[in-house]
């Protein structure tokens, strides 16, 4: 939200609820929405094999998947007093949660599955200080489900232990990295509980009319908590590695995750009687988001060699979004415009580094289009907004994921200042993420707004 078209910082919509609150005040209607979402991720990896031994890469598996996620929303804007001083807004959201490549074997090791979702119910003021100028703020409650799924080289993480590790036996010869026999299986489903403090956040801006029919706006997301980190509970199941006779394991788990903070700003200038520019960005407090560090209880865990902590590297990094566009004007002199379109072209900055994409995470420098139309039917609204954003492809052939590192961290007798060790406490020492990577996103939102 923000990008796509009929959104934004300076923009009413009932999306303001969560983009900026202090723009619902520059509307005069009254309004009901209900919105239906959804993402569609293309995915193609050709993924490359490490030799432990030679240290070299070689070609390896291909994967190509679709990966979907909807979301749906509803809200309502009102005004209660003709003055138009305070506007009120309240919705309830689940946006497409970010999910992950399904029940591909090749990429077991970074992931075999899940999703992070995030659902949120909000209330919301704007707050009229003079005809130019609203602020706003919105309370936001944010329950976060997450599921993982993921595999885990036991041989690898065994180092040179003769009867467990790398050079130990698999079926006949040694394990070695990625051998089946020597892998285990995990599933972690946990959530954040539901009166926890670390579900509240807030949203606050401001909008101001400068010049005549030029608006600037500006806006602050606080992710939810104001601990560093949230507390997720739950549970984890393992299936055990076939060398180890197979067999199922449960017990609890926590995750710890911390959030991203988003600011957003927004101009929006009349060009004409009937179409508006509009310039935004957005900028991701991304790097706060390091890995998913999930801990582990289980009172057979510790003699089945399962470890209390397993941290699943994002490696992300602060980013930045900026597109531009034009849209025609909601309302061209008394009467609302029957006919609405929309476009704007933007770019977004790397999420991640290319040595730390992964299959969990692809997300370099990218390119958007987003298109939109709105068709009205006297109190009855409908909009259509569909966009894409292009992934160019990624090649990484130095990786950050590197099994060698963890061996070498075990060959230095685990001295923790090398940098082998500090890739092994981070999470990194897994099999190799290098390959080649291609994504792109489609995203669509069809909605329905009746206006008094």
């Amino acid at each position: 939200m923000g990008r796509a078209v009929f959104t934004g910082a300076s923009t009413p919509n009932a999306t303001s609820i969560d983009v900026n609150p202090a723009a619902l005040g520059l509307s005069t209607w009254n309004e009901v929405y209900l919105a239906l979402m959804g993402t569609l991720d293309s995915y193609s990896i050709d993924r490359k094999h490490l030799d432990i031994d030679s240290g070299t890469l070689s070609d390896g598996e291909h994967v190509a998947q679709w990966v979907p996620s909807p979301g749906a929303m509803g809200a309502v804007v009102w005004h209660p007093d003709t003055a138009g001083q305070v506007t009120l807004g309240l919705n309830a959201r689940s946006s497409p949660a970010e999910r992950f490549i399904e029940n591909e074997e090749a990429l077991r090791y970074h992931t075999l599955g899940g999703e992070h979702r995030q659902l949120s119910v909000a209330i919301a003021g704007s707050f009229k200080i003079d005809p130019h100028f609203h602020v706003g703020i919105s309370l936001t409650a944010q329950p976060t489900f997450l599921w993982l799924h993921y595999a885990r080289d036991t041989a690898l993480e065994a180092e040179r232990d003769p009867a467990r590790g790398v050079d130990s036996d698999c079926g006949g010869s040694p394990c070695g990295v990625e051998n089946p026999q020597a892998t285990e299986t995990y599933s972690v489903a946990v959530e954040s509980d539901i009166v926890a403090p670390s579900n509240f956040g807030f949203n606050i801006g401001v909008v101001g009319e400068p010049w005549k029919n030029v608006w600037l706006a500006l806006a602050y997301h606080a992710p939810p908590g104001l601990a560093p980190e949230s507390e997720l509970h739950g549970t984890i199941d393992v299936e055990r590695a076939p060398r180890d006779g197979g067999g199922h394991l449960d017990g609890a788990a926590t995750v710890y995750i911390s959030q991203p903070a988003t600011l957003n700003l927004e101009v929006r200038a009349r060009l004409r009687s009937q179409w508006e520019l509009h310039f935004g960005s957005r900028l991701e407090f991304l790097a706060r988001f390091q890995r998913y560090d999930v801990r582990a209880y289980g009172s057979l865990f510790e003699d089945a060699g399962v470890p209390e902590w397993m941290p699943r590297p994002r490696g992300l990094r602060n980013n930045v979004a900026a597109w531009a566009g034009i849209e025609q004007v909601e309302q061209n002199g008394f009467e609302p415009t029957p006919f609405r379109l929309g476009a704007r072209v933007g770019v977004e900055t790397e999420s991640v580094r290319d040595d730390r994409t992964s299959p969990l995470t692809v997300a370099p420098f990218s390119f958007t289009v987003d298109g939109g139309a709105q068709v009205r039917f006297e109190s009855v609204v409908f909009q259509l907004t569909l966009g894409l954003q292009y992934y160019p492809a990624v090649n990484v052939n130095d990786s950050a994921f590197d099994p060698l590192a963890r061996l070498a961290c075990a060959d230095s007798g685990h001295d923790y200042t090398t940098n082998a060790c500090r890739s092994v406490r981070e999470g990194y020492a897994l099999p190799t993420a290098a390959g080649d990577y291609q994504r792109f996103q489609l995203s669509s939102r069809l909605a329905m707004r009746y206006e008094w």
